[in-house]
């Protein structure tokens, strides 16, 4: 008997959010793996509407079928929590990759105009997430010139 060919589904959502979300569900899931923060890869054999289903129940996550699809979704980032990422989403960023196009500057300047209460934390916590550093690492130097750059 021929093995069925097992593809990979990859979501943004930690493993144990993907395996609640598939509970009661088939859709030929064969084990669910972490593969970062954040995210997790479903090794499945659904097709057709099966495969259709599946996506479906992943639509929110933002579902796609190689790795370099992926789009990191930006409470994956370090240094950025909930509420970080709820502003930033409010702003229009949601992904990593859009902070990364947008830069952590304008990306400051877009929050605090709609949320003042975002203070130069948030700045930091950006800037260092980008570069995958800590937001206490940042020297004196680079905090001056990210606050020149915020406020000009």
């Amino acid at each position: 008997m021929r093995k069925p060919q097992v593809d990979k589904l990859y979501v943004n959502l930690t493993a144990s959010q993907a395996r609640r979300r598939l509970k009661g569900h088939g859709f030929g899931v064969r084990r669910v793996e972490s593969c970062g923060r954040r995210q997790c890869i479903i090794f499945h054999t659904a097709t057709g509407g099966h495969l259709t289903d599946l996506k479906a129940l992943f639509a929110d996550a933002q579902p796609c079928e190689t790795e370099a699809e992926q789009e990191t979704p930006i409470e994956a980032l370090r240094n950025l929590g909930p509420a970080s990422a709820a502003w930033l989403s409010a702003v229009g960023i949601s992904t990593a990759e859009e902070l990364r196009r947008v830069g952590a500057v304008f990306a400051y300047r877009l929050v605090r105009q709609r949320f003042p209460a975002a203070s130069l934390n948030l700045l930091w916590a950006m800037a260092a997430g980008l570069a995958d550093r800590d937001w206490r690492e940042l020297t004196d130097d680079e905090k001056q010139r990210l606050r020149e750059e915020a406020h000009t």
